[in-house]
């Protein structure tokens, strides 16, 4: 495998690392000793490398991880506090929180999140905008928010297609008092596979690197049609479906599909 761990975008970050292998962009969240929970300058280089990837086309898919094996995310980190000024208007808000989603910045490249120990509470506007989690078997989920005496709702919200409804109304209410593991939530369907934690980045990137091999731009396409659905009511997200298709389906695209299909090549495929 080829990694570049001096690509350009990894420079000048200090709470999160960047590296490129293969096509997949590895973003970590770098602060370990505090459960790899969110200050100002994690959540804003967390944006700018979302940003900065939907023009570098040596990066097909990303991988979020964070650093360690005890947290992927806990949250906003409590002993810091974030830049809280706000506009008069009670109709307007500025989250930073929202900088910790890849669709937030619009970033249409596949995320795979990585889930390696214990992931609460903020942690889920990342996940909640992830293509796909994957988890190591001693990942726990939580949302602490109403133990501290806070109104949960931003994280549920993104949460809300991810999860059975009855599920997340009780770990949204329960705060503390329940964490819900990795076997658990892979059996409803929101943790697509639960692994060893000590295979959990290199499973994660063989599945990266099979993605990244595609044409791109038809899983770009396949990633909006998708989004459409999940954000759409289904009659008008199936009127996108035509445009979609039209955008998604270029001749360069379908030219490389063709080639590999008259190469003889066949994939083996993995049986989940």
């Amino acid at each position: 495998m080829a990694t570049d761990a001096s690509h350009p975008l990894s420079e000048n970050l200090t709470a999160v690392l960047f590296d490129v292998t293969d096509g997949v962009g590895v973003i970590t969240l770098n602060r370990p000793d505090k459960y790899n929970s969110c200050d100002l300058a994690l959540v804003t280089e967390l944006e700018h490398l979302y940003k900065e990837i939907r023009y570098d086309d040596s990066v097909k898919v990303v991988v979020l991880t964070g650093a360690g094996d005890k947290a992927f995310c806990t949250g906003i980190d409590r002993d810091f506090a974030m830049d809280n000024r706000q506009p008069d208007s009670p109709f307007m808000m500025d989250d930073p929180m929202l900088k910790l989603g890849p669709k937030q910045a619009d970033l249409w490249k596949p995320v795979i999140t990585a889930v390696n120990g214990m992931c609460g509470g903020g942690a889920f506007y990342a996940l909640g905008e992830s293509e796909f989690i994957i988890a190591a078997e001693h990942a726990t989920f939580f949302d602490p928010h109403t133990t501290y005496g806070m109104a949960a709702c931003f994280e549920p919200m993104f949460m809300f297609d991810q999860m059975p409804w009855g599920e997340l109304v009780r770990m949204s209410l329960m705060g503390n008092y329940e964490r819900i593991s990795a076997q658990t939530a892979h059996g409803w369907g929101m943790v697509s596979e639960v692994v060893p934690g000590d295979q959990l980045l290199d499973h994660t990137m063989e599945i990266a690197s099979k993605l990244a091999s595609l044409p791109q731009i038809a899983v770009q396409g396949t990633m909006r049609a998708l989004w459409a659905r999940r954000n759409m009511p289904r009659t008008q997200a199936i009127a996108t479906a035509n445009h979609l298709v039209e955008i998604g389906n270029r001749p360069e695209a379908l030219a490389e599909g063709q080639a590999f299909f008259k190469s003889g090549v066949r994939v083996t495929p993995t049986v989940r």
